[in-house]
């Protein structure tokens, strides 16, 4: 049964990377340097490449404050606030846990809450946006050579 169940849950999480599922990439600060000539720190970052992360769209927030019956009010619209689902066989040995970030449409989005989806096949956060932060963006380079190496022997 169990692995009916998680059969089920690999299929609609496939079909959501199809349609929500966008490149980011995780960054997890693991120390931190400092300067002291120049007080400017230094961060150590590990990342991991995530191809598919599913990135929901905002939602509505209901929110209703302790009021007389006759007075309510509420309803938030942020786009600050998103869910994010990311499969667990794409994190692999990479340990989420909150304060770590990732850069999507070049901001900086940090995680909140973490939850862990039914027999731990996927993790759900809740990630804010940051406004005005330090990006710290990693960028993967790859070089290639041409160069031909000859020797002539006289």
């Amino acid at each position: 049964m169990r692995r009916k169940q998680t059969r089920f849950i690999r299929k609609i999480l496939y079909t959501l990377k199809k349609g929500f599922g966008f490149t980011v990439t995780l960054h997890k600060v693991t120390d931190e340097s400092l300067n002291f000539e120049t007080g400017q720190r230094t961060p150590t970052i590990i990342t991991k490449r995530i191809e598919k992360a599913i990135i929901l769209p905002a939602t509505r927030q209901m929110k209703f404050e302790n009021q007389p019956a006759d007075f309510k009010y509420g309803g938030l619209f942020t786009t600050a606030l998103r869910q994010v689902i990311i499969d667990k066989q794409d994190v692999l040995n990479f340990e989420i846990e909150v304060d770590d970030y990732f850069i999507w449409n070049a901001k900086r989005w940090q995680v909140s809450k973490i939850d862990s989806l039914e027999y731990e096949t996927a993790f759900t956060l809740t990630v804010r946006m940051v406004e005005g932060a330090v990006l710290h963006m990693v960028e993967e380079i790859a070089l290639e050579s041409q160069i031909q190496f000859s020797q002539e022997v006289s």
